[in-house]
């Protein structure tokens, strides 16, 4: 399995957490951890994951000096309850990663950094690259998925990770060399929540590691907040970076208009997500692996 770099920004939306819990857990070589944009309570977060997991990953934040906090909620209950402070310093800055040559790269958070290392890496073969974030319209695929209202008849839309770092999400998906790039699209993400029943499907298996246990009670300290549940944007883009086998997706070129994006169907294009095996995606997250 090739290393595995990470952008996130781990802190603000508590799926980024459960997304590396994931990924440690199914055994993924990470090879660095960016934190977007790398305030002090969101290194503190990652410093706390890789630590308690027994992980030798480096925290790297995108932008230096950062000296606010930005986080709070299910992270702080987690960081005072196994006492790790609530700020840190990162290892390093993101720009120390120097080479991303047979790489893979994973996004769940705007692609400040990843974004500008792909522009002074160019040249260098990436083995594949899953973004959480783009839109594919129902009446463009025209394929039979779980449809949501609010999308229907649109053929572009704003997406927080890619709009988040406009120029840098242009880099990362015109990046020509790259065997293999996913995307997880907004308008299945919102089909994705995490319940209380489907805590119940994954809390009925027998649990493989603590990373599993760790998501397991971060997901039940949110539920005991948030009666409807949590969207599962980036542990659905976590297992179907290591599982596209258990999704459908369309051939298509991702394009943006007024920082929306829409994509259009190409034979030649990357891939995005059109639907999901849940009982399969739950049993993964569930498994660890």
């Amino acid at each position: 399995m090739p290393k595995l770099i990470i952008e996130t920004d781990l802190g603000r939306d508590p799926d980024d957490f459960f997304a590396l819990c994931y990924l440690m857990s199914a055994g993924v070589d990470i090879d660095a951890i960016l934190i977007t944009p790398g305030d002090l309570d969101q290194i503190a977060i990652g410093k706390f994951l890789v630590q308690h997991l027994q992980q030798d990953i480096p925290i790297l934040a995108s932008q230096k000096d950062r000296t606010k906090k930005s986080s709070g909620g299910v992270h702080y209950r987690l960081l005072n309850k196994y006492k790790y402070p609530l700020s840190a310093i990162p290892d390093g800055h993101a720009e120390e990663v120097a080479s991303i040559r047979d790489k893979d790269i994973f996004v769940i958070g705007p692609p400040t950094a990843i974004g500008q290392i792909i522009d002074e890496c160019r040249g260098e073969p990436v083995n594949q690259i899953t973004v959480q974030g783009g839109f594919i319209g129902y009446d463009v695929h025209g394929l039979p998925c779980e449809r949501l209202e609010k999308f229907e008849n649109k053929t572009t839309v704003s997406t927080f990770n890619l709009g988040g770092a406009p120029k840098q999400a242009q880099s990362l998906v015109n990046y020509p060399y790259v065997k293999e790039r996913r995307f997880i699209s907004k308008n299945l993400c919102h089909t994705i929540v995490y319940t209380n029943e489907v805590n119940d499907i994954v809390n009925a298996y027998d649990c493989p590691n603590e990373s599993i246990r760790l998501l397991r009670e971060g997901m039940s300290l949110y539920l005991e907040n948030h009666k409807d549940g949590k969207k599962f944007h980036d542990p659905t883009a976590a297992v179907c970076h290591l599982h596209p086998e258990i999704a459908v997706w369309a051939k298509a070129k991702l394009y943006c208009v007024k920082n929306q994006w829409g994509a259009e169907l190409d034979d030649n294009g990357d891939s995005i997500i059109v639907d999901i095996n849940r009982d399969k995606l739950w049993e993964c997250i569930a498994k660890g692996q």
